[in-house]
């Protein structure tokens, strides 16, 4: 099990991050995701199957979150 101060660390580096579905995993290292709006992007990285939901931060991905089911509650 990894450092719980190093994976914090991680989840609160600069930039923004979202979250994004796998298409497929390339053979070069990168992976082609969909965004929630539908659009498709290639990012580094290949360790997320492909069907899973992961986080990506500036064009990389950091890791597999869990696929939860998308809820907007307006206020």
């Amino acid at each position: 099990m990894s450092n719980p101060w190093t994976r914090l660390s991680k989840l609160m580096a600069p930039g923004s991050k979202t979250v994004v579905v796998i298409g497929t995993v390339n053979n070069d290292g990168t992976s082609t995701v969909t965004l929630r709006n539908g659009d498709s992007i290639k990012v580094q990285g290949d360790s997320v199957n492909a069907g899973d939901s992961a986080l990506i931060q500036q064009g990389r991905i950091i890791g597999k979150v869990p696929n939860l089911e998308h809820v907007e509650i307006e206020v």
